[in-house]
């Protein structure tokens, strides 16, 4: 994927991955596990087998919330991939729900600085949505 600009604000891809590397290194010292423990909780969190049904509700939940603070905002999808510096393609195929994993940590940031919401709000609400949506489809 080729990145046209970053958003107004944005630290960076990198800087981005380093923080939330800094952050999940606090949670695992926290919880007191080794970083190998940290290393297979996580893989297990993300593989889709293992969690297939609230990865399914994930890029439901991705696709309302988004497209929820866009229209909020009046915002276009146009201006919302310039805002990000996401191609358009990716922002109507998250509205759409065709992305069912989220996309990556840094594409889920651009589209909170792009949509100009708190990043940890954005992650916050986006997560209860989604087990909202989970739970209701049990």
């Amino acid at each position: 994927m080729i990145l046209r600009k970053d958003p107004p604000g944005y630290p960076g891809d990198k800087a981005v991955c380093q923080e939330f590397g800094r952050v999940l290194r606090k949670v695992r010292l926290e919880a007191g596990i080794t970083t190998d423990q940290a290393e297979i909780l996580l893989h297990e969190a993300l593989t889709p087998s293992n969690s297939a049904h609230k990865n399914m509700q994930f890029g439901k939940a991705l696709g309302i919330f988004v497209r929820r603070i866009r229209e909020r905002n009046g915002m276009t999808r146009i201006q919302l991939a310039s805002n990000s510096g996401l191609p358009l393609r990716f922002i109507i195929s998250v509205e759409r729900r065709k992305v069912t994993t989220g996309g990556n940590l840094c594409q889920l940031t651009r589209l909170a600085y792009g949509l100009r919401y708190p990043v940890d709000q954005f992650f916050n609400e986006l997560t209860d949505l989604n087990e909202e949506l989970a739970g209701s489809a049990q």
